[in-house]
């Protein structure tokens, strides 16, 4: 029997960007530890550009801007942004011009995420060093100034963190749900990044609807946990408006909202989480950068060892390679 949202889904507009199922496979990390069997859920393989998380958002969201006819896409973010560049790899996929609006100085040489969204052809606008809210506000006057030409922008607002965005990982909850029931795989615990939280909102409503397959714990890397469960909730609306399928509990019933290990927040180390992208690497050949994936291990880790979970746990690979050889 289909579940309403997986009918949603496949009858909503979407571009044919995923390669998957992403893999799910053990991990050796974590084999000494009794009672745990853990594995891996590889969206950092997605498919297009460096791979990564982004790529299921763009899903729907360049769905929705093609069939809107739309022009060009824009979207926003630091140079080193993940969704930026895959932004412009998921454009180039489907054929619309790509303008990306980044808050730096244009360096002399290009590197990491900034020189892939060069190479797929992106339009770069560096604004210099400003805030977010500076960033943003000049995405959309640059947005104003297209439509005022008939150019027909998509705006990809939040870094795709919106209740379109959102339902990758709705989707992304049903595909995992399936790969579990597949092989037998029972109560898993599912780790994953909270920074925006349109990722970790997905897979939460998905998870819910789906009449929870599995448990989600969420890492934050960058706001406090009321902040982020706001952020979380907000996310959760934006999708119910859409899909028109309520989520029906609060989010700290459906999850579990952890911000112990963020530090002092976005793209600043732990020494745990700096000492965690050597370790993992060394231990499963799988690289993982400094901002998303490096404090959800510290955290999944940290849980393992304090005996708090037991049975399969798994780790969400939200991607972000490009990023790692700028951060060296």
């Amino acid at each position: 029997m289909t579940h309403p949202i997986q009918n949603f889904l496949e009858e909503t507009p979407r571009a044919s960007l995923l390669v998957g199922p992403t893999p799910l496979h053990p991990m050796r990390a974590f084999h000494e530890a009794e009672g745990i069997t853990a594995l891996i859920k590889r969206d950092d393989m997605t498919g297009l550009g460096p791979g990564g998380n982004k790529v299921r958002s763009l899903e729907f969201l360049l769905g929705d801007a093609l069939s809107q006819n739309s022009g060009v896409v824009l979207a926003a973010g630091p140079a080193q942004s993940n969704l930026c560049a895959l932004t412009a790899a998921a454009c180039a996929r489907v054929g619309l011009p790509c303008e990306l609006v980044l808050n730096s100085s244009e360096p002399e040489r290009k590197e990491g995420n900034l020189l892939l969204a060069q190479i797929l052809g992106a339009k770069l606008h560096f604004l210099g060093p400003c805030d977010g809210d500076a960033r943003n506000q000049h995405m959309e006057e640059l947005a104003q100034t297209y439509q005022q030409q008939g150019r027909r922008p998509y705006v990809i607002r939040n870094g795709a963190s919106t209740g379109r965005g959102a339902l990758g990982y709705a989707a992304a909850a049903v595909e995992l749900s399936r790969q579990c029931r597949d092989r037998g795989i029972r109560d898993m615990t599912v780790f994953l990044p909270g920074g925006n939280g349109g990722m970790c909102a997905g897979l939460i409503y998905g998870n819910e609807l789906l009449g929870r397959p599995f448990r989600v714990v969420v890492i934050s890397v960058e706001d406090d946990r009321e902040t982020l469960i706001r952020h979380i909730t907000e996310i959760i609306h934006g999708v119910e408006e859409i899909t028109g399928l309520p989520f029906g509990v609060p989010v700290t019933q459906s999850a579990e909202v952890i911000d112990s290990y963020r530090g002092e927040g976005w793209g600043k180390n732990t020494p745990e989480s700096e000492q965690e992208i050597f370790s993992f690497a060394r231990s499963e050949g799988i690289f993982i950068e400094n901002v998303y994936n490096s404090k959800v291990l510290v955290g999944m880790r940290d849980w393992i060892n304090k005996g708090k979970i037991q049975g399969t746990v798994c780790f969400l690979h939200s991607g972000g390679f490009g990023s790692l050889f700028a951060q060296y």
